[in-house]
C-alpha cells in the first residue's frame, strides 16, 4: 500500500510540473500571439538633413539734425523726430543635404493699426492694410533656396495718418505699423514621394506717435531637422504563426496534465478507500489472487459496502477481495450456492477499462 501511495505522489508531482510549465507556455504563447498581432513597430530612415533660417534686418535714415547722426544712437530705440526712413530686409534660406523640389511662395504685407487699452485689455479700433509685395512663387529644385526682400518705410506718411486718426476719432489711440513677410515652401523629396512643409512669418512692428521708436523684430528662426521615412509594420507573420502554434501545443499539454492530475486524485481516493476497507474489516475479508467465476450464478450488485457486511454477518460467510483492475477497480464478492453478492470500488477516472 505504502509503494502504492508512493508512486501516486510521484506522478502526482510531475504532473503539477507538466501543468504549470504548461501554463507558462501558455501565457509566453498568448504574449508572442498578441505581440505578433499588434506589432506596431516603425522602421525609420533619415532620408535627408536640412536647415531653415529666417532674418530681419534694418537699417534707418535720419533727418538733418544738430545733434544726432547714426553712429551716435542706437539704431533700436530711436528718437522719433529725427527718424526719416525705415529700410528692412526679409531674409529667408534653406538648404539640404540632397536636392528637393521646391515650390515657395512668399509676400509681404503691412498693417496700420490702432487700438486702445481699457480695463488692461488692448482692443483694436481700426487697421489699415497695406500690400507691399504681392505672392509670388518660386519653383527649384535644388539643395539650397534663398530669397531676401527689402522694402523702404517712410516713417512720417505712416505717422501722419495715425496723428490724424486720433486727432478725429478724439481717442488716445495706440498706434504701430506691423509688417508680415509671409513664407510657406512646399518641399518634396521624390525619390521616396515625400513632403513636406516649411511655413514661417517674420514680423517686424514699430510704434508711431511714440517720443522713442523702439522696432521690434519677431519670429526670426534657425532651425536644423531630419527628414525621415517611417514605414510602419503592422503584423508579424512569422512570429504570429510560432504564437498559435506554441498555444495550440500549451493548450494540448494542459488538458492532459490536468487530466491525468484529476485521475491520479481519484485514484488516491480510490486506494485510500481501498486501504481503509481492509483494514478495518480484515477478519471478514479474504484476499484472493484469482479472479471469481461469476459466470453460473445470480450476481446482485450492492451499491454500498455496509449492505455487505450486513449480508457477511447473516450469512457467516467471508468476504473475497480481488483487485479487477490494479489501481483502479476492486471486487468484494460474498458467494452463496448460486448467488453472489458483489460491491465494487472504482477509481472514477476517465481512463477506459483495460
Amino acid at each position: 500500500m505504502k509503494n502504492k501511495e508512493k508512486n501516486i505522489l510521484k506522478r502526482t508531482i510531475l504532473r503539477s510540473i507538466l501543468l504549470v510549465l504548461s501554463i507558462f507556455s501558455l501565457v509566453i504563447g498568448i504574449l508572442i500571439t498578441v505581440e505578433g498581432l499588434t506589432n506596431n513597430k516603425e522602421k525609420k530612415e533619415n532620408i535627408v538633413n536640412y536647415e531653415t533660417g529666417g532674418k530681419i534686418e534694418y537699417n534707418v535714415t535720419l533727418k538733418d539734425n544738430d545733434f544726432y547722426d547714426l553712429e551716435d544712437i542706437n539704431t533700436k530705440n530711436i528718437i522719433s523726430k529725427y527718424l526719416n526712413t525705415l529700410d528692412i530686409n526679409f531674409k529667408y534660406e534653406f538648404s539640404s543635404s540632397k536636392a528637393l523640389h521646391s515650390n515657395a511662395t512668399y509676400s509681404l504685407k503691412m498693417y496700420l493699426i490702432n487700438s486702445y487699452t481699457q480695463n488692461n485689455n488692448e482692443e483694436e479700433l481700426w487697421r489699415k492694410e497695406y500690400e507691399l509685395l504681392p505672392e509670388t512663387k518660386i519653383t527649384e529644385n535644388k539643395a539650397v533656396v534663398y530669397f531676401e526682400k527689402q522694402i523702404s518705410i517712410n516713417y512720417d506718411e505712416y505717422n501722419e495718418i495715425a496723428r490724424k486718426f486720433r486727432s478725429e476719432s478724439g481717442i488716445l489711440t495706440n498706434s504701430y505699423l506691423q509688417l508680415e513677410f509671409s513664407i510657406n515652401n512646399e518641399l518634396m523629396e521624390e525619390t521616396k514621394n515625400i513632403s513636406f512643409g516649411d511655413n514661417h512669418v517674420l514680423v517686424v512692428k514699430i510704434p508711431l506717435l511714440e517720443n522713442i521708436t523702439s522696432i521690434e523684430k519677431l519670429g526670426e528662426f534657425n532651425e536644423k531637422e531630419n527628414l525621415y521615412n517611417i514605414e510602419k509594420i503592422d503584423t508579424n507573420y512569422l512570429q504570429l504563426s510560432i504564437g498559435i502554434l506554441l498555444l495550440i501545443v500549451s493548450i494540448a499539454f494542459m488538458i492532459t496534465a490536468a487530466r491525468m492530475f484529476i485521475n491520479i486524485n481519484e485514484v488516491s481516493k480510490y486506494i485510500t478507500e481501498q486501504g481503509r476497507i481492509l483494514k478495518r474489516y480484515g477478519d471478514v475479508i479474504a484476499e484472493t489472487t484469482t479472479k471469481p467465476d461469476l459466470n453460473n450464478l445470480d450476481v446482485m450488485e450492492i451499491t454500498n459496502f455496509i449492505d455487505l457486511i450486513n449480508i457477511e454477518d447473516e450469512l457467516r460467510i467471508p468476504i473475497l477481495f480481488y483487485e479487477n483492475i490494479k489501481g483502479k477497480e476492486s471486487w468484494f464478492i460474498i458467494i452463496h450456492n448460486t448467488e453472489a453478492y458483489r460491491y465494487i470500488l472504482k477509481a472514477k477516472t476517465k481512463s477506459k477499462k483495460t
